[in-house]
């Protein structure tokens, strides 16, 4: 069963919330009820909370759960039907479970559906004159309940809709930004590269004829050192220029995950020491995958992740395919990231490396590739705690799929 949640959006979830509360006392109030519950469905434990509970006597149960098939709340839910109960010690559905709270033993409980999701239950007990509820309470109640979960829907639609709305503007405008972004660095590469291939020629002719132990020598070593970083910063710069301005996503090839999981780490050697460990969890026959570029983003997630270990710790790659996604998910016990920087380490040129260690672009084209598929890049970190990046790609992608 899946639960109504609006994202993390705790407003519209407030909304929800009080809209369900006041439909509770409104009918409460129509059929002139002293007692009333809501439920509402936890799907990550799939139990029922108790999110409500008005009663004449003071009776406090906020919090309370019940699984689904358990206890009056958790039957009804699997029953997906109204239920009236006219007297619950000759209800052989129901027991008591040993609650005391209702001055009647009559009850209505309605189980909260919409067309997709389970909402929660609505119950109502004690009517004012001491009398059972008649089917005609239920059938009003019920009727009122349907206008109501049509109604939670309906904004749970829109609002969805207006999120979504509002990310698509955000990666729109983003999409914008790179693009003016690529396009002036492949003009800036282009004038950059003819004449540093020629100094980096020079300076390389310069060396060959340089005396060992100089200090001219080590002069132009530092020279070459700067203009290797230039080559390197163009050469990322034209990399993330045909990753945004690339129009094409068809590629000739299918590769094999593992594969180019084992060429980062030869193309990484230099960083890997014994005291760093990795553990490789490879689910077994994984099919082989259309290549939009994945050595490059596998490259820069286990670089990024041996940065952060830096001295020692342990780095877990694992790949594993459920009924619609591949994923690959690379797990490290560095330093992690702040929560305040989170949002901006798929951004270009964001970088807390020092000057001679990163360009920033390397997330940032990575995560253009993997956009290329339609998948995503999910990040879960915080500060001294490791960091884990999950890459999604839709199961659509692979070979024979």
């Amino acid at each position: 069963m899946n639960e109504i949640k609006i994202s993390d959006n705790n407003d519209a979830n407030n909304i929800l919330r009080e809209l369900l509360n006041n439909s509770l006392k409104e009918i409460m109030a129509l059929l002139n009820t002293e007692c009333g519950s809501l439920f509402l469905f936890d799907s990550q434990n799939k139990e029922l909370v108790l999110d409500s509970f008005y009663n004449s006597a003071s009776v406090h149960l906020y919090g309370l759960r019940q699984r689904i098939g358990e206890g009056i709340s958790g039957q009804v839910v699997n029953l997906k039907t109204p239920v009236l109960v006219k007297d619950i010690n000759h209800d052989s559905r129901f027991r008591r479970n040993g609650f005391r709270h209702y001055r009647t033993n009559s009850f209505i409980s309605i189980p909260l559906f919409t067309s997709n999701y389970l909402i929660g239950v609505m119950n109502l007990a004690d009517k004012s004159n001491g009398e059972s509820f008649s089917e005609k309470d239920l059938d009003f109640a019920a009727l009122l309940c349907r206008y109501i979960c049509l109604t939670a829907e309906s904004f749970i639609s829109n609002t969805k809709l207006r999120q979504e709305k509002e990310t698509l503007d955000k990666q729109r405008a983003l999409l914008e930004k790179y693009a003016s972004v690529g396009k002036l660095a492949a003009g800036v590469v282009h004038e950059v590269n003819n004449p540093l291939d020629g100094i980096i020629r020079y300076t390389n002719m310069l060396l060959n004829q340089a005396e060992n132990d100089t200090v001219t020598r080590e002069y132009l070593l530092e020279v070459k050192k700067g203009l290797n970083r230039i080559a390197n910063i163009t050469k990322s710069l034209l990399e993330f220029s045909h990753q945004i301005n690339s129009q094409s996503t068809q590629v000739k090839k299918y590769v094999d995950i593992h594969s180019l999981l084992e060429e980062s780490f030869v193309v990484l050697r230099e960083k890997l020491s014994d005291n760093i460990c990795v553990n490789k969890k490879y689910k077994d026959n994984l099919p082989k995958i259309l290549d939009f570029g994945l050595l490059h983003v596998f490259i820069n997630i286990i670089k990024n992740a041996l940065d952060a270990i830096s001295d020692a710790g342990t780095l877990e790659i694992s790949t594993n395919i459920n009924d619609s996604t591949v994923e690959i998910s690379f797990k490290d016990t560095g330093v992690g990231i702040p929560k305040e920087i989170r949002e901006q380490i798929f951004e270009p040129f964001f970088t807390t490396k020092g000057i001679d260690k990163g360009t920033g672009l390397g997330l940032a084209i990575s995560n253009e590739i993997i956009n290329k598929y339609g998948g995503s890049i999910k990040v879960q970190s915080s500060s001294g705690k490791g960091s884990t990046f999950t890459v999604l790609i839709p199961k659509k992608y692979l070979e024979n799929a």
